[in-house]
């Protein structure tokens, strides 16, 4: 069992809320940590900081790793992720699960 994460950290926000009409969000979690594991690059998409993104460095979306949360604890509105590098955090599951080419 996994424990949940404690501190702040930004999240892309990849559910569509009118679809699910509840008040949990499902996000793709975001490291600045460079991966170790060279394995680990195929289910990372980098993201470079922009004034769109509000990211202060480079990070890397986690494509494996969706959580959801409760919307009451989202913290403040740092930008919006570029259409590419969402895109590719998108395509990234399916393929996990072996969903998709």
């Amino acid at each position: 069992m996994r424990s949940e994460i404690q501190k702040t950290r930004p999240a892309p926000i990849v559910s569509d809320t009118p679809f699910n009409g509840r008040t949990e969000l499902t996000m793709r979690l975001l490291t600045s940590r460079e991966p170790k594991n060279p394995k680990m690059l195929s289910v990372l998409v980098a993201v470079e900081p922009s004034l769109q993104n509000g990211l202060k460095q480079k990070s890397y979306v986690i494509g494996i790793d969706p959580a959801t949360f409760d919307e009451q604890r989202l913290v403040q509105y740092r930008g919006q992720l570029e259409a590419d590098p969402l895109r590719r955090g998108q395509r990234i599951l399916p393929l996990y699960f072996g969903l998709g080419t």
